[in-house]
């Protein structure tokens, strides 16, 4: 059996009316046999379209076919096209093959059986095969970001996971360091051993560091990696506990955004770190009222044992700074407020170079990885003061709960360096599985960070 894909505005006799008119409404999908062959109509019922919808619709068309037998697949992109604005041809293929791909994915390494099959997307001119595989990379590198997110918290913990790091990038152009056990005291990795001493694993610094051209400046990319966070002392209640094992998809987008930059031979000097905790309660565990001494002689008092993102994030922060970063870029499921401000749909986007928050905000929109721009007011530093240190990781004000997060993390940012926070934690998983989305960990900001590094390297 071969397929044939055929975006469509406009209804043909070939077409059953299922509902009245919909089968042209943006995203519908008929599957019509035609003798050997299988034409899938995907309405487009729209006048321009956006990357993201582009994307949308391969996702969509493949979702559909995943109960078809194996088979060849051809697709017809002149509508998309004349949609998008007339651009290369090479452009519309990559955007609908990264959706394809990442439509494909399932996350199924604990099931009996999974159900899978194998189309194959057909290209009349063989140069157009470049477009498909930048695709695939792209997919590739989203779904080691979702792998790693939905992985059980029994299954991921923080040696698990570095050691899943080291496979994962070896024989390729970045290198790993892990910094553990009596290394990360005597480096003054405060934050990461405090966070850690509730549980029985121990914690992990992970580095990753590609250094193709060493004549830019170094970037660097923090990812909070939690890999279960039960509230330690002040402990989670509520049903979706099990939710927390997500709680590290900060780090598994810049270990997806590191894949990314690695395979598609990007010319940049980037370090990744990774603090990798996990946060419980046992006689160990810190406590609210203990105070934490960093590396730069801040001491910050605990407000909140379930703040513990910020707390480890610090560290990653001052670390870069050591490595020699001039711009700062960290990811975390940080707060719920952020969800609260903007809902499920974009994670929110701080900086201290304010003038560049929208050029982040299109490149969420180009890329999928929605985010939109946050204030950080230094007056609301009066919300985490302290009586006993220089101040608290816990805000005392029950409003903007995001924003006193982001400028809890400012404190620990050199004045000359640029700094970019990123609180992701409404969109661990998609707001809705539509499209290239499926149940389980959405990927999110994989893409968001490579086109931020490609942007930030450009610039220097």
């Amino acid at each position: 059996m071969h397929i044939n894909i055929v975006p469509i505005h406009e209804a043909n006799d070939d077409i059953v009316y299922f509902e009245e008119k919909s089968c042209t409404e943006f995203g519908k999908v008929q599957l019509i046999p035609k003798g050997e062959e299988l034409i899938v109509y995907i309405g487009i019922g729209q006048d321009s379209l956006t990357w993201e919808d582009i994307r949308f619709l391969g996702g969509i068309s493949r979702k559909n076919l995943n109960n078809a037998k194996d088979a060849a697949v051809s697709a017809e992109f002149s509508l998309i096209m004349d949609r998008a604005g007339n651009p290369e041809l090479g452009q519309v293929i990559s955007s609908f093959m990264e959706g394809w791909y990442l439509a494909e994915y399932q996350f199924s390494s604990y099931k009996r059986t999974a159900t899978s099959n194998q189309l194959t997307m057909q290209w009349e001119d063989e140069r157009l095969r470049e477009y498909d595989h930048a695709a695939r990379i792209r997919a590739n590198a989203v779904n080691l970001a979702r792998d790693l997110c939905n992985e059980p918290a029994n299954k991921l913990t923080p040696t698990t996971y570095a050691e899943r790091l080291k496979q994962e990038f070896h024989e390729t152009d970045v290198s790993v360091q892990v910094i553990d056990g009596n290394e990360l005291v005597s480096n003054e990795f405060a934050g990461i051993h405090t966070v850690a001493k509730g549980s029985s694993e121990p914690a992990k610094l992970v580095v990753l560091t590609l250094a193709r051209d060493a004549s830019k400046e170094k970037i660097a990319l923090v990812g909070k990696g939690v890999t279960f966070d039960s509230g330690g002392t002040n402990v989670k209640t509520g049903k979706d506990i099990g939710e927390m094992k997500m709680d590290m998809g900060g780090s598994a987008a810049v270990a997806g955004a590191m894949k990314l930059l690695a395979d598609s031979n990007t010319a940049a000097n980037v370090v990744a770190i990774l603090p990798l905790v996990e946060n419980l309660a046992d006689g160990n565990a810190f406590l609210p009222s203990d105070v934490i001494r960093y590396r730069n002689g801040l001491h910050v008092e605990v407000g909140n044992t379930d703040a513990e993102g910020r707390l480890i994030l610090a560290d990653g922060i001052l670390y870069a700074q050591l490595l020699g970063a001039k711009t700062i870029v960290d990811i975390a499921t940080l707060t719920g407020s952020i969800g609260s401000a903007l809902g499920l749909k974009a994670a929110g986007v701080f900086s201290n170079a304010e003038a560049d928050l929208w050029h982040y905000k299109q490149l969420g929109d180009q890329t999928g990885d929605y985010v939109w721009p946050m204030p950080v007011f230094d007056d609301y530093l009066h919300y985490l003061k302290s009586d006993c240190g220089d101040f608290n990781n816990m805000s005392s004000s029950p409003y903007g709960g995001s924003i006193t997060a982001a400028l809890f993390l400012k404190q620990f940012v050199e004045k000359e360096i640029k700094w970019v926070h990123i609180d992701m934690a409404n969109t661990v998983r998609p707001w809705r599985e539509q499209g290239y989305y499926v149940p389980g960990a959405s990927g999110f900001g994989v893409r968001l960070l490579f086109e931020m590094v490609k942007s930030e390297a450009a610039q220097s």
